[in-house]
């Protein structure tokens, strides 16, 4: 059996992510870096600016048509909002190679995944925040918990799967009886290692709540309550079919007008559709 104390030492174990996003990460660090330098990365990487220009141009972006090159895109979203989505779809590629032979499948989770990322990134709109970096990715990898365990883990994580399915729990709970901490946990652990931004490390770390100890999180409540949403609306399969209450703190964090969410899902709807092609 493998144990969560074992998972946690074999993390020097877990690879590193592609070089890409090392690399982007060494030049962000650095303030003397351009947007030539930049680009210049991504470039090299076809794979990777084929599926920036095309979630940019997308209509979830709102740019459609109009970004041609990965400079372009640079100036017009931000360092920080092209090398998250480098991160998501770095990310994505590393756990999608593995199949399974039970409930849970990496495409239907990576659905329910994405489909929180661009409900993240709605909420933050409605909201009217300025800054927007780091919502769509941190909704999109707030359960990559979830594939620790499928990938280091996988016969202890599918008594999870049974346990939660049998009695009705909520996965993180069955997670903890398996495996003495969560996906959430083991998710954070993992992201820090990984050198993660503290943002998205927290919104991994308290999706289930909402709420960061002693902090207004407006991102973290934003994955919490997109999550709920898209459980809600059954877009892809995160490994349990519950649908949580919404913490009622988070909610007042959030400070949303009546009939906000309703108005996010038909574009949610949309998004789903043409992000998931794009990244799946």
């Amino acid at each position: 059996m493998v144990s969560a104390e074992r998972i946690i030492e074999n993390l020097t174990e877990i690879p590193t992510l592609p070089t890409i996003y090392s690399s982007l990460a060494d030049v962000l660090a650095d303030p003397c870096s351009s947007t030539q330098d930049i680009s210049k990365i991504i470039s090299c990487d076809q794979a990777s600016t084929s599926k920036i220009l095309k979630i940019v141009n997308s209509p979830f972006y709102g740019f459609q048509g109009q970004i041609d090159t990965v400079s372009r895109a640079i100036v017009i979203l931000g360092y920080n909002e092209i090398h998250n989505l480098i991160l998501t779809s770095c990310i994505i590629d590393f756990f999608s190679k593995k199949d399974s032979s039970f409930i849970f499948q990496p495409v239907h989770f990576w659905g329910h995944s994405i489909a929180v990322g661009i409900a993240t990134k709605s909420l933050a709109g409605i909201m009217g925040l300025t800054k927007q970096d780091n919502f769509f990715t941190a909704g999109v990898l707030h359960d990559i918990g979830k594939l620790i365990f499928f990938e280091f883990a996988e016969e202890q994580f599918a008594k999870a799967l049974e346990l939660a399915a049998k009695k009705r729990l909520a996965l993180h709970l069955a997670e903890e009886t398996v495996f003495g901490l969560d996906h959430a946990q083991i998710g954070a652990l993992v992201s820090e290692k990984w050198g993660f931004p503290p943002s998205i490390v927290n919104a991994l770390r308290y999706h289930q709540t909402g709420l960061v100890p002693e902090t207004s999180d407006k991102l973290v409540a934003a994955v919490h309550l997109g999550n709920i949403l898209v459980r809600a609306l059954e877009l892809g399969y995160p490994g349990d079919n519950l649908i949580p209450q919404p913490n009622q703190e988070a909610l007042e964090i959030l400070n949303l007008e009546p009939g906000s969410l309703t108005k996010i899902i038909p574009s949610l709807l949309r998004g789903y559709e043409e992000i998931s092609r794009i990244l799946l």
